[in-house]
């Protein structure tokens, strides 16, 4: 009986004690307003390698000047992306699926997490996923009766995807930058739980040996993940261009009024093959007409596209 008293003692500490969480419970990390200390700050500096920030603008030439109109523009709507409230996660690499429970600090200052072993916890007084900051979950890697929900985290690759969704159907896919594994006493609890100009998640589970002596595993396993898509942006599609005109050498159209349109993708259909692809892009600031040849066979569409690099509905030309 002894032994599963000690692996149940095991069990829970590694579910219960990811983290202590006393300095975060009293101190600032768990607001929005606070900032890591010089210190963490400078430290992550040198850790951290910063990947160049992606021109999605680069596409559709414009001036300079409206370049940078463009950008605060995309920046702008960038910032009104709100974060959400997750119910489920889904790890496809790993084959996980799991309902999401909203978790926080316990009385004694430690993270709370599902006593469910086939649940993730959120920790719900942090940053809300989609939001500027580090949103925490965690998960059981094992139980009494053998793997629990994180189990197979530490198979997780970069690149891979992590997708949290809402109770409205709202889609957010995150894609892991970082795998890292942490003694439990030196894990840096700011650069986990604290803020971050980016949109970031970390999935936490125990890892490295089991230690009876304090009865839980040496090292916590610290999966990073950042915001690739919103499904609440992606279904926000731009108008498609109007008037869409096609000649024998060229096609024209109206451009589209709004502000956050940024030009136009010209598309080609071989009616023959059902081969559609594509042969112009046309900048916000470019004449609307382009010229075609050998139109013989062949069908036209135009598109609009916005600093998101979200795309309209393809408008077909008419001959």
């Amino acid at each position: 009986m002894k032994p599963f008293v000690t692996m149940g003692i095991a069990v829970f500490l590694c579910g219960a004690l990811f983290f202590l969480l006393n300095p975060l419970a009293e101190d600032s990390l768990l607001n929005e307003t606070a900032s890591p200390s010089e210190e963490t700050a400078s430290g992550l500096a040198a850790e951290t390698k910063e990947e160049p920030a992606v021109d999605k603008i680069a596409e559709f030439p414009v001036f300079p000047e409206q370049r940078e109109k463009l950008k605060a523009l995309q920046q702008s709507r960038l910032e009104s992306t709100k974060g959400m409230e997750p119910v489920s996660i889904d790890i496809p690499s790993i084959d996980v699926k799991a309902a999401i429970e909203p978790t926080g600090v316990l009385d004694n200052g430690e993270m709370g997490v599902p006593e469910n072993v086939d649940q993730v916890g959120w920790f719900e007084p942090g940053y809300k996923p989609g939001a500027k900051g580090h949103s925490v979950f965690a998960g059981h890697v094992d139980s009494l009766t053998g793997p629990a929900i994180f189990y197979d985290l530490k198979k997780v690759k970069t690149g891979e995807k992590v997708v949290l969704t809402d109770a409205d159907g709202r889609k957010m896919v995150f894609g892991v930058t970082a795998i890292k594994s942490y003694e439990t006493d030196e894990a840096p609890i700011e650069k986990i739980f604290g803020k971050s100009d980016a949109r970031m998640i970390n999935l936490i589970t125990c890892t490295g040996d089991f230690n009876r002596s304090i009865g839980s595993h040496e090292e916590r396993l610290v999966v990073t993940a950042e915001l690739v898509s919103d499904s609440a942006t992606a279904e926000k599609l731009p108008a498609p261009p109007s008037q869409v005109t096609a000649t024998s050498s060229s096609l024209s159209w109206h451009a589209v009024r709004d502000d956050a349109i940024i030009g136009y993708r010209v598309y080609e259909e071989d009616l023959e093959t059902g081969e559609i692809k594509k042969i112009e892009t046309v900048s916000l600031f470019d004449r609307k007409k382009v010229a075609i040849q050998n139109t013989d066979g062949k069908r036209y569409f135009i598109t609009s596209v916005d600093v998101d690099l979200n795309e309209s509905e393809k408008a077909e030309a008419v001959q």
